[in-house]
């Protein structure tokens, strides 16, 4: 769909399009920056060991695989709209049920809806800006997506830490999360369109045709994996500030400002990132920052000092941010007839990594320590990026160097 057929949409506040998306990310990852803040408190309310709380992100994740499963082939037939508004209610219920939970056993189980809203809602709103944006502003849109999602660990952190200070986790739940996941369901209902998709021939494809079209190209495969590989590393951040306040004593208050720094390196990045995508191009660029990425992480626990561990730490969050909107670039190019199950499926396989990472991260962390953990999750990162190398092909590479 061209820019054209865009502005002509009747919508209500057209120009509130791509804020509405924004929010949307915003909020299904707002609720989960309680976690790797307060890990420790967490898991002191419940008397558990550190890495069994950080099963709090395997049970969001496994959410998300299934959810994410489920859009790339209902999202082929049904209306896109529709999964992202099911993907924020899923999240202000999520919100709910964490502040009313008694045990840790009954803990996890809100955490599926917010696996399912993030798998939902990010998958979506990368659809959206497909069929509603021309190749050369995708790159733009996408780094303004990549931006919404650090940005909510960017604001979400100091008022956590306020919120924790003043009363529990549990006051962040119904003080901070809910009502940003009610305010961006409403603002979403009314300013994205109802009928995003009017391919007709879409529309008629059989449920699994999305699917088999992207398991049998071996671009699309690769970058899936790459997708998984990356986001297993990216969720270091999870463990950084349980690893700053066990290593350096830092208090909760220091550790928000760790995630608001960071974060505000990732959402820049990811702006900065979308501004270079045609003029670098998606490949070379997603190659160099996914790499720095990768080494920062393997780097950052082998340091004696706090100053440096947080600047290496702070600097892999920009390359990361960066990399994402490279990586979320080309992922959405893949398969242009079927953008909802290709963004569909990469949800999954973000879900995958993260899985991947609270298993690995957390069973490191309570057998060895906090730099096997790195070592792991680095290794990782290491692995996508020669995955994205060899095998990631970019489709729309001559018609990006037509536009530069």
């Amino acid at each position: 769909m061209t820019a054209e057929k865009f502005s002509s949409e009747k919508i209500i506040h057209r120009r509130l399009f791509l804020p509405a998306l924004g929010l949307a990310v915003f909020s299904v990852w707002l609720i989960t920056i309680t976690f790797p803040l307060l890990l420790i408190d967490i898991a002191h309310t419940f008397q558990v060991q550190v890495g069994t709380a950080s099963l709090i992100a395997a049970v969001g994740s496994i959410s998300g695989v299934v959810f994410g499963l489920l859009m790339s082939v209902l999202s082929v037939r049904f209306n896109h709209k529709l999964f992202l508004l099911i993907g924020l209610l899923c999240t202000s219920l999520s919100a709910v049920g964490f502040f009313f939970a008694p045990t840790f056993d009954l803990l996890l189980i809100p955490n599926i809806g917010v696996g399912a809203g993030i798998a939902m809602v990010t998958s979506m709103a990368y659809s959206l800006i497909g069929e509603f944006y021309p190749l050369e502003k995708r790159g733009k849109a996408i780094g303004w997506i990549v931006a919404s999602t650090t940005l909510a660990y960017v604001i979400g952190a100091p008022v956590i830490g306020i919120l924790a200070s003043i009363g529990s986790w549990r006051s962040v739940m119904i003080w901070l999360a809910l009502p940003f996941a009610l305010a961006s369901l409403l603002l979403a209902f009314l300013v994205i369109p109802k009928k995003p998709n009017e391919n007709k021939l879409t529309e008629k494809e059989p449920f699994f045709a999305g699917c088999k079209q992207a398991f049998s190209n071996r671009s699309a495969i690769a970058i899936l994996f790459v997708t998984m590989f990356s986001m297993a590393e990216g969720s270091i951040g999870f463990y950084a500030v349980s690893y700053f306040r066990s290593q350096f004593a830092i208090s909760v208050t220091l550790g928000s400002l760790v995630i608001v720094v960071g974060n505000i390196l990732a959402a820049v990045g990811g702006v900065v990132a979308g501004f270079l995508v045609n003029r670098v191009g998606r490949k070379p660029l997603g190659t160099a920052t996914c790499l720095a990425a990768a080494l920062l992480t393997l780097s950052f626990t082998f340091v004696p000092t706090f100053s440096l561990s947080w600047g290496l730490s702070a600097l892999r969050f920009w390359f990361s941010g960066m990399s994402f909107t490279a990586g979320g670039s080309l992922v959405i190019e893949q398969l242009p007839k079927f953008r909802g199950t290709m963004m569909s499926l990469n949800t999954t396989f973000m879900n995958l990594g993260m899985l991947l990472a609270a298993i690995a991260g957390g069973i490191a962390i309570n057998i060895y320590n906090y730099q096997t953990m790195a070592l792991i999750l680095g290794g990782l990162g290491v692995a996508g990026t020669v995955v994205w190398v060899s095998l990631v092909k970019d489709p729309c590479k001559t018609q990006t160097n037509s536009l530069t």
